[in-house]
């Protein structure tokens, strides 16, 4: 296969728990799909959860999520890992999102898990795979769900790595 031309995999998480939680995702997997030209989509069911919140965090961002996990090919010759961050930001700021702070209610949240099996560290704004991937049921559920090779692949990595150190 030529390089150039080389896909890798993709696997994005999303939530929503403002308005129409599903349609937020539904037009977010759109988007996605549409502005990083994103091949062979797999999804997740979608799963409900309660938010993740910090503690003293208002009552009134206690909103249960919606979220899924996506998977697609990409093509890193044509979006590099701070490109394709710059265009989630602006899908999720397109689709409406507020900015409120850290951990607060939103009407669409994307964070990418992991790109293949890429460590990418730019600056701490951008880890792949993302910090908290293998603390958050959500995301270990539905990446488990529609690429479970990559996962225990990614699992096993970052065991290895947290040991040795």
């Amino acid at each position: 296969m030529n390089q150039a031309n080389q896909k890798n995999k993709i696997i994005l998480a999303l939530g929503s728990n403002l308005g129409d939680r599903a349609k937020f995702l539904e037009e977010a997997i759109f988007e996605l799909e549409k502005k990083l030209l994103l091949k062979n989509i797999k999804q997740s069911r979608i799963i409900e959860n309660k938010a993740m919140l910090l503690p003293n965090s208002p009552k009134d961002w206690d909103i249960d999520f919606l979220n899924i996990v996506i998977s697609g090919e990409i093509e890193l010759s044509k979006f590099n890992p701070g490109q394709i961050l710059q265009t989630i930001k602006k899908i999720e700021k397109n689709l409406g999102r507020k900015d409120r702070g850290k951990w607060s209610p939103r009407e669409i949240d994307i964070d990418i898990l992991a790109i293949d099996d890429l460590q990418i560290n730019i600056n701490d704004k951008l880890v792949i795979p993302h910090q908290g991937l293998f603390e958050r049921d959500f995301f270990i559920d539905g990446f488990k769900e529609i690429e479970l090779e990559l996962f225990l692949k990614l699992r096993y990595f970052i065991t290895c790595k947290s040991r040795d150190q």
